[in-house]
């Protein structure tokens, strides 16, 4: 009998799970239906220099891969699609560590795998829902503490967890006897809301940058995007490397999305080109806010920062890819911000088109 009963059950258990598997891939497929209608709508309808693009042309673009904005950047009326790595392409690459992802995705994962191998700002606090906890002890804290150690440290940043493209990052500072939020003064009421409004944060040290980086402009942390990806023959190498600066619509950070800016930066040398910016197609020599020049000026220790990062991604070669974000520090070191599993293409290739690049051609390799 009890034979009899375990045959039964068994076979319910796989007949419920078919059923299930069959529920998820319909469920699954009217995901990426509504996902792919939704991607239709906002590359194609409502595209935002749709004025700019003839309707039909962004009918075609789309069908190639690219949206409206990636028609005006790269010059598509006159260059070829076809030498361009595309916004398919791109979402496709996000999957090239596979697994691995979330070592780079979760900042509590990246500052712990990390730390030992590079300089990355050290996680203070970690607030999950209302509480506050110490990271190392994990004992319950209060918002006095927080601000008491906002005064000793000068600078915090609170990062939202598993959020990226410089979204979630809010910058507290205390310099002479002041306070301020994302550059704003503001007075220490104000200070104590906002800690105790603030939900699954990590609290990390503030990264005060080189004078050079400083200079351009001072009211955002500038940073560089190295990539490190991992090939057969040299294990690790760099082919890419971006250096991008906050303006004054993007505020406290340099993500190019939210109107800050960004240059190519030489691999030989670590000397910065020319300045673009996704709201227009000027090519720059000199900050738009501050007028201070960016072309020309050398990233200090460049060499150095890029064999560093070699070096550790060398002891990961299953995370094949790796987008750096590396603050070049006043004692002349650096601090990596956190790593990330893939790169826009848009903002690189705004200067030149990199399908037949070597990085292309790696990215061809790994079926992307």
């Amino acid at each position: 009998m009890g034979m009899l009963y375990y045959r039964l059950s068994k076979f319910i258990k796989e007949k419920i799970g078919k059923h299930i598997d069959k529920k998820t891939a319909k469920l699954k497929k009217k995901m990426e239906k509504q996902h792919n209608i939704s991607d239709w709508w906002f590359c194609v309808v409502c595209a935002k220099k749709y004025k700019k693009v003839h309707f039909l042309d962004r009918i075609k673009m789309y069908l190639h891969g690219f949206n409206s904005d990636q028609y005006v950047n790269y010059h598509l009326d006159k260059n070829n699609y076809k030498d361009y790595l595309t916004d398919v392409q791109r979402w496709k690459s996000r999957k090239i560590n596979g697994d691995y992802n979330i070592v780079l995705d979760d900042k509590r994962l990246f500052y712990e795998t990390f730390s030992k191998h590079l300089k990355v700002p050290k996680t203070l606090l970690f607030i999950k829902d209302d509480k506050i906890y110490d990271y190392e002890t994990n004992e319950l804290k209060d918002v006095k503490y927080v601000i008491e150690l906002l005064k000793s440290h000068k600078g915090l940043a609170f990062k939202e967890i598993s959020n990226g493209g410089g979204s979630g990052i809010n910058i507290l500072k205390y310099v002479e006897d002041k306070y301020y939020i994302n550059n704003k003064e503001v007075d220490y009421d104000e200070v104590s809301s906002y800690i105790s409004y603030i939900r699954n944060n990590l609290v990390t040290e503030y990264a005060f940058q080189h004078e050079y980086s400083n200079k351009i402009y001072s009211s955002a942390i500038n940073t560089l995007r190295i990539v490190t990806i991992q090939t057969e023959e040299n294990g690790a190498i760099v082919p890419l490397a971006m250096h991008r600066f906050g303006t004054n619509e993007s505020g406290q950070v340099d993500n190019a999305c939210s109107g800050g800016i960004f240059c190519p930066v030489d691999i030989r040398t670590g000397e910065i080109g020319q300045a673009m910016s996704y709201r227009n197609n000027d090519v720059l020599d000199v900050h738009p806010d501050t007028k201070e020049q960016i072309a020309g000026i050398i990233v200090p220790n460049f060499d150095k920062i890029k064999q560093k990062l070699i070096d550790v991604a060398n002891k990961f070669p299953y995370i094949n890819f790796v987008a750096w974000d590396v603050v070049v520090t006043d004692d002349n070191d650096f601090w990596v911000l956190e790593g990330n599993t893939s790169t826009g293409f848009g903002f690189f290739q705004c200067f030149k088109p990199y399908k037949n690049t070597e990085l292309g051609k790696w990215y061809e390799s790994k079926g992307i």
